[in-house]
């Protein structure tokens, strides 16, 4: 099961072995790739059941945690809150 995704090698191989320390079945993938990309690991762990407690040592080390829930930045919407405006005041200028 995938846990993580980073660019961070350094950062895979710790998390790799911190889970193995802490007996979750872990192992990564990926990395440099040829023409200069920007490499990508993925960590898995072999268990989904040692999910929670992979995520709660990965945060621990400092792994950045999604919100994929989460609303868009105030800025995002004001822009968007803008740019709407200005279609509205375009269409009825426009309509007359």
């Amino acid at each position: 099961m995938l846990i993580y995704e980073t660019d961070d090698s350094g950062f895979a191989d710790l998390a790799v072995e911190t889970l193995k320390e802490a007996g979750i079945d872990a192992y990564a993938t990926g990395g440099s790739l040829p023409g200069g990309s920007s490499p990508t690991v993925c960590v898995y762990i072999r268990d989904a059941a040692n999910s929670p407690k992979a995520n709660e040592i990965l945060i621990k080390l400092g792994a950045v945690k999604e919100d994929p829930d989460g609303l868009p930045h105030k800025w995002v919407i004001a822009v968007l809150a803008i740019a709407a405006v200005a279609l509205a005041v375009w269409i009825a200028s426009a309509w007359k």
